[in-house]
């Protein structure tokens, strides 16, 4: 949670809403319509940008993130845009202390599940996602290819040029995990900082059989927002739909 805590004012900088909701919100309009869904908990809705556009498309949503500082910041951002909806702190294994109402569906983008950094925290979360779900509730999980960032191993990505702030990726491999330093230069006063958190290097295979046995099948995996089909070798992102057995 440090990352975030010390990251949460940059954080915005990097991905644009209006961008998100141009890329995204048709893809989340069709499936929740697909399915049925009126109801949606984003459980790690750090800065709230999943919040404010499913509120804009008409949803009843929710919010939850760990770090108090991502909830204040939502807050501010839902206020901004003159939208109106309940956020909560919460860690994601422990959503029924937090939440007792169920949920059509439940989303955890972001690459936020790789936080947790043993099997048994990933199996809690996800038991608590199932738990606060409907009958045949969806949950919808987005995080990066762990099994081609693992066998190509690169280590330097770009992330956001802007006229004064350069953002790029810089990753330390391990293991079990991977270490990713967020390297923030400011080009006009000539300073950088670096930010750092630890992912688990959470394999397609691992996460499925994981998905298996709290209750969830996957019924679809697309690599991006125009429901192109995902490629474990050429993919940077899956993006699953499980239905709640």
């Amino acid at each position: 949670m440090e990352f975030y805590e010390s990251f949460v004012d940059k954080y915005d900088t990097l991905v644009s809403f209006k961008n998100r909701v141009e890329r995204e919100a048709n893809f989340y309009d069709f499936i929740f319509k697909k399915y049925n869904v009126k109801t949606v908990l984003d459980c790690a809705c750090g800065t709230g940008h999943h919040v404010m556009m499913l509120k804009q498309l008409g949803y009843n949503v929710t919010g939850s993130d760990l770090s108090p500082m991502m909830i204040n910041k939502a807050q501010k951002n839902l206020k901004m845009r003159k939208l109106d909806a309940l956020l909560k702190i919460s860690d994601i294994r422990d959503l029924h202390k937090n939440f007792v109402e169920k949920f059509d569906a439940v989303i955890c983008v972001g690459n936020s599940l790789p936080h947790l950094l043993s099997d048994e925290d990933i199996v809690s979360a996800l038991s608590e996602m199932n738990a606060i779900l409907n009958d045949n509730g969806m949950l919808i999980l987005e995080q990066r290819n762990y099994d081609k960032l693992e066998k190509i191993k690169k280590r330097f990505f770009p992330i956001s040029f802007k006229e004064e702030e350069v953002f790029f990726y810089v990753l330390d491999f391990f293991p079990t995990n991977i270490i990713f330093n967020i390297i923030n230069i400011n080009t006009s006063n000539k300073t950088f900082h670096t930010y750092t958190t630890t992912y688990n290097i959470l394999k397609m295979d691992k996460l499925k059989e994981l998905l298996n046995s709290t209750g969830f099948k996957i019924v679809a995996s697309y690599e991006d927002y125009n429901f192109n089909d995902f490629n474990i070798e050429t993919s940077d992102r899956p993006i699953i739909l499980c239905k709640k057995c």
